[in-house]
């Protein structure tokens, strides 16, 4: 064993400093210990980062992780990362907006707190902060500094507006990570998709501002077929190793937002999703290179899978309470009802998690249910959608020995009156 690899053994002792860690069954303790021990750990303010999709470990955050753990094998799944659009207000006009179709609009500041709190009383361990730019709000750093030790905050940017005094107010406010959008390794290319002069730029004096408060440094990038072309990712893999990132996410486009409605669609294919996975699984076999984590890995059915609606939420600026960032439907308002009323819904709707992405598998029910605003209540997509998920359940929750009985499921059917309603499932599909 390397020195290397006997200091992240090392470091992996120290999640048995959480009792909440320690109080897991025994198979799930084990696999939670193994899924770390495959992973590149980063040390930052005395913790130790596995990734982005979870919080550092030691700490109050790591904690809630391992009560939701528990509360996922006792049945009561709870969100393990939330992610709040405060704004959608942005000076970019990017082609793959998943936030476009939204009326323009802030969350009120009392409000945005309000739904922190509630949030963290969820058991919520990450929370997101995004938008539209959420820097293009002036209380940015006073909504950071809601979170309380319970959570770890991400900050999720183009770059535009993250100067040193911005960055200084977000550590001050206790910010832990920041993601910043970089869509190509050249100026023009990423000028070009961000539909402005200058962004490039600005992305990259973000990330040195990053580096320099000491914040978790994230690239997001979103692959398609021309950054995936011979030898385009790794000029992309290596700038960031110049500037000196942490880790770089690697999503795809999504049929969501501006690419919803099927007209400027750049889908990657089976192929090269897979070549995705090599990229993350090589890149950070390598450890020369920043980690690297591509949702085609984390969110493949041997890993975890799609956890929209179960253990993942999203929150629009309008108040609207979605399953994921890029799933636009809604099951309900937090200026409406408490969170937790709207967590129980949709939980019963996603009532397990799936090994496939529900919105690549239901992007076509979607387009129909669409008519032009975003997001569409629950209700309408109903009818075109049955909800729950009878296949084999993705690899992790295998491994840790969580089940969900048929029993559990829950799907929509048509009551007499034509309004979708829950029902029951007893081991057979629920008929119209």
């Amino acid at each position: 064993m390397n020195l290397q690899a006997m200091a992240g053994q090392l470091a992996l002792l120290r999640t048995l400093e959480s009792r909440a860690v320690r109080k897991l069954p025994p198979r799930a303790l084990w696999r939670l210990r193994s899924l770390l021990a495959g992973e590149r750990l980063t040390r930052i303010d005395g913790r130790y980062v596995v990734n982005s999709f979870l919080p550092p470990f030691p700490g109050p955050a790591f904690d809630a992780l391992g009560r939701g753990i528990a509360s996922l094998l006792a049945g009561r799944p709870v969100p393990v990362s939330a992610y709040i659009a405060v704004t959608t207000r942005c000076p970019y006009r990017c082609w793959h907006c998943s936030g476009a179709h939204r009326p323009e609009q802030s969350l009120p500041y009392a409000l945005a707190v309000d739904t922190i709190r509630q949030l963290q009383d969820l058991g919520v361990s990450i929370v997101g902060f995004t938008g539209g730019e959420p820097l293009q709000r002036g209380d940015i750093a006073d909504l950071v500094g809601a979170v309380d030790a319970r959570s770890v905050s991400l900050l999720f940017t183009s770059g535009h507006g993250l100067t040193s005094e911005c960055a200084a107010r977000l550590k001050a406010g206790g910010l832990f990570g920041c993601a910043v959008s970089l869509d190509h390794h050249t100026a023009a290319g990423h000028d070009r998709r961000r539909g402005c002069a200058g962004a490039f730029c600005r992305a990259v004096d973000a990330v040195g501002e990053s580096r320099r408060a000491g914040f978790y440094t994230m690239l997001q990038l979103v692959a398609t077929p021309e950054n995936m072309a011979e030898g385009e990712m790794d000029r992309y893999l290596g700038l960031a190793a110049e500037m000196g990132v942490h880790e770089i996410r690697l999503l795809e486009p999504m049929p969501a937002g501006r690419l919803l409605d099927g007209g400027a669609v750049c889908r990657i294919d089976s192929a090269q999703r897979e070549r995705l996975r090599q990229v993350h699984r090589r890149t950070n076999r390598g450890g020369k290179l920043p980690k690297v984590e591509a949702f085609a890995e984390i969110e493949h059915g041997d890993s975890y899978g799609c956890g929209a609606g179960f253990q993942h939420l999203y929150i629009d600026a309008g108040g609207n309470v979605c399953p994921c960032d890029f799933v636009p439907v809604s099951f309900g308002n937090v200026r409406d009802e408490p969170l937790a009323a709207i967590w129980e819904r949709m939980n019963r709707a996603f009532a397990r998690p799936r090994r496939n992405c529900f919105l690549i598998e239901h992007a076509a029910e979607l387009r129909e249910a669409f008519r032009g605003r975003l997001p569409i209540p629950y209700e309408d997509v109903a009818r075109r959608i049955d909800f729950a998920y009878r296949g084999e359940l993705p690899g992790f929750y295998r491994k840790i020995g969580y089940r969900q009985a048929t029993e559990g499921l829950l799907t929509y059917r048509e009551s007499g009156g034509g309004r979708p309603v829950l029902s029951r499932m007893h081991g057979r599909r629920v008929g119209a």
